[in-house]
């Protein structure tokens, strides 16, 4: 009714949690507006309406499940099921070009990876082309009721066509939300369309912290992590009054035992631990929590003495342990620790699981 997502390899979806059997646009479009005002598009609005199951929306689900405040429960918050469809949020990615090759990440978001997918033989990933760049085109889209706008990458701070667009909508009326891995300062053509707009939600990939940060987001150097982040709380007191920042956490094996450090570390530049935005991840499998032996699960919830406890101890328990993708996981870290020196929180994790 609202929302539509196109990615870092051009696949359209309703939004950027939908991920599973219900491929929706099956057809080649030649616009994000053709696709939402699309017949598929109306057949999944009758779907839902019809009160039906949609396995690609289980994250939501999920969400719910977790007590956590999901995309559909805000949307349906926001708008009115009654109104006329039209776009009034976009997500939207323009390429996969991006500086850093993070752990749980692949060639369809990072042009990073392309080399190291290759050498593993994920061709899966590749197939779309060390960088992807997509032929969206902002003539073609209506976006007269746009009231917010997220971009990523990614890293969006390398793709200039962002500002073409910025110039291009109604800015005083539409937020931005914009996910960057904090290494690129930008030039000031960028801060002065982020001045413009009604408001900036500033989210910030964080992750970890120290010799965790640089692993998970391999290419981070953590003290220029940190000199940025001072420079936009600064530019927000002094100049971007319209920017909140979020850094946000994406819970995973390898980073699952450092959230307390890093809360710690957010006490500095953060009056409250709880503007932490975060989520569990699913995909790649091997990489979720959700799916180790039962030992290692309450090791992990022993070790998490902070306000997500409730939370992580809830979604390990979705899931029974899983040996095949505990083998998959084990071959992985022996590639990841020829490429770096993996860190010993990292490695107490991995020599815990036995399979």
């Amino acid at each position: 009714w609202s929302h539509i997502q196109q990615n870092s390899y051009g696949e359209i979806n309703p939004c950027c949690m939908f991920s599973g059997k219900d491929k929706v646009y099956t057809k080649k479009y030649d616009s994000l507006q053709d696709a939402f005002d699309g017949p598929e598009n109306a057949k999944l609005r009758e779907r839902m309406l019809n009160g039906g199951y949609i396995d690609s929306c289980k994250k939501c689900y999920r969400d719910e499940d977790l007590g956590k405040f999901s995309y559909r429960q805000r949307w349906n918050e926001r708008y009115n099921l009654s109104d006329k469809p039209v776009i009034r949020e976009l997500e939207l990615a323009l390429s996969n070009k991006c500086n850093f090759k993070c752990v749980t990440c692949n060639t369809r978001f990072s042009s990073s990876w392309y080399d190291d997918d290759i050498l593993m033989g994920r061709t899966y990933y590749t197939n779309i082309g060390r960088n992807y760049k997509s032929n969206f085109d902002i003539e073609k889209e209506d976006l007269s009721y746009l009231k917010e706008l997220k971009i990523l990458g990614g890293e969006p701070f390398l793709e200039k066509d962002f500002l073409k667009i910025f110039k291009r909508i109604n800015k005083k009326n539409v937020s931005l939300f914009l996910v960057t891995n904090n290494s690129i300062f930008p030039s000031k053509d960028w801060i002065v369309e982020l001045s413009e707009f009604k408001r900036v939600y500033f989210v910030i990939s964080l992750d970890g912290v120290y010799d965790v940060a640089e692993f998970v987001r391999y290419g981070k150097k953590f003290s220029k992590f940190e000199k940025n982040l001072v420079r936009w709380i600064e530019l927000s007191k002094k100049v971007l009054h319209n920017m909140i920042i979020v850094p946000h956490y994406v819970f995973h094996v390898y980073n699952s035992i450092n959230l307390n450090s890093t809360l710690k570390w957010m006490e500095q530049f953060f009056d409250d631990e709880k503007v932490l935005g975060y989520d569990f991840l699913e995909h790649p499998e091997e990489l979720s929590i959700k799916y180790l032996p039962k030992d290692v699960k309450e090791f992990i919830i022993e070790e998490n003495d902070n306000f997500l406890r409730p939370k992580i101890k809830k979604f390990l328990e979705m899931s029974e342990y899983n040996e095949s993708y505990c083998k998959k996981l084990k071959t992985y870290n022996k590639f990841l620790n020829v490429r770096n020196e993996i860190p010993d929180e990292c490695k107490l994790i991995i020599e815990k699981i036995k399979c």
